[in-house]
């Protein structure tokens, strides 16, 4: 499936952006706004926002309704009070009532399958799949203590960093081809530097309080073939190993593997939910 800019902007223009207020912040989202059988909704990383996703809306839109959102203190979805996981799956499950949205496949890239980790731990009802992009496990029995240093000091030491160079450094290391490294550079630049530290603070305390998730629904784990941000690899084929949980390597893709190789991607992923979850 095409995924040049021109193309992306048209089909961004379809997705119909909303959002909800609470207490916490104003909560953006975009929906494709059809009625399927099935919606699919997508999480994306850390310091990422829902353009991470461009290239997934042209295939899924398709058969699916797609929710793509910005997670708390990310993107549009700034200033936000009080984050945690707990309230970022609550905020998600304001914005499906809304929807009238009972049950969805969630696909959290990186950071972002923590908090669709959280949903599942709190909504266990309302997760038909869970697809872990790029995305490590909840639960420290998989964590070395020394390993957590790079999460534990992330802010700390991109704070050193000129931005600019860190935005080119994080966007060359995630991904692999030059329109995955140019979105996700732009989204580094849209939240500047103290949205930077801010939102990797919030999200990497949170770690290590969380609980290994006993997941009442298909599971399906991802990881592009060159993905060599921090031990996420090792992480992941561990999860697999120990669970048991499907592995799917992605090829020729980083860290953000789904826009590397989103061709890839998404017939993989489709071929999951349809066996798994019994969608035609």
């Amino acid at each position: 499936m095409t995924c040049g800019r021109r193309f992306i902007r048209k089909l961004v223009h379809k997705m119909i952006k909303k959002y909800i207020d609470n207490e916490r912040g104003r909560i953006f989202y975009w929906d494709s706004g059809q009625m399927r059988e099935c919606t699919i909704i997508f999480f994306h990383g850390l310091t990422a926002d829902h353009t991470l996703f461009d290239c997934q809306l042209a295939f899924w839109t398709e058969k699916y309704r797609v929710i793509t959102w910005d997670m708390p203190l990310h993107g549009e979805s700034r200033p936000y009070r009080d984050f945690s996981f707990a309230n970022a799956a609550e905020d998600l499950r304001q914005i499906m009532e809304k929807e009238e949205i009972t049950h969805a496949v969630l696909a959290g890239q990186s950071a972002g399958g923590y908090v669709a980790q959280a949903f599942v731990q709190y909504y266990p009802e309302m997760a038909d799949a869970f697809i872990s992009i790029d995305s490590t496990p909840f639960g420290m029995k998989y964590y070395k203590k020394s390993e957590l240093f790079w999460t534990d000091h992330y802010s700390a030491i991109a704070r050193i960093y000129p931005y600019k160079l860190y935005c080119r450094a994080a966007a060359s290391s995630s991904s692999r081809t030059e329109k995955a490294r140019q979105s996700f550079y732009e989204s580094l630049c849209r939240l500047g530097k103290k949205g930077m530290m801010e939102a990797a603070d919030a999200y990497y305390k949170e770690l290590p309080n969380c609980s290994e998730v006993i997941f009442p629904c298909p599971v399906l784990l991802i990881l592009g073939e060159y993905d060599r941000t921090g031990y996420v690899s090792k992480y992941t084929r561990a999860w697999s190993r120990e669970t048991g949980y499907p592995l799917l390597v992605i090829p020729d893709a980083a860290h953000n593997s789904n826009y590397d190789n989103p061709e890839f991607f998404n017939q993989k992923t489709e071929e999951f939910i349809a066996a798994a979850c019994g969608f035609s």
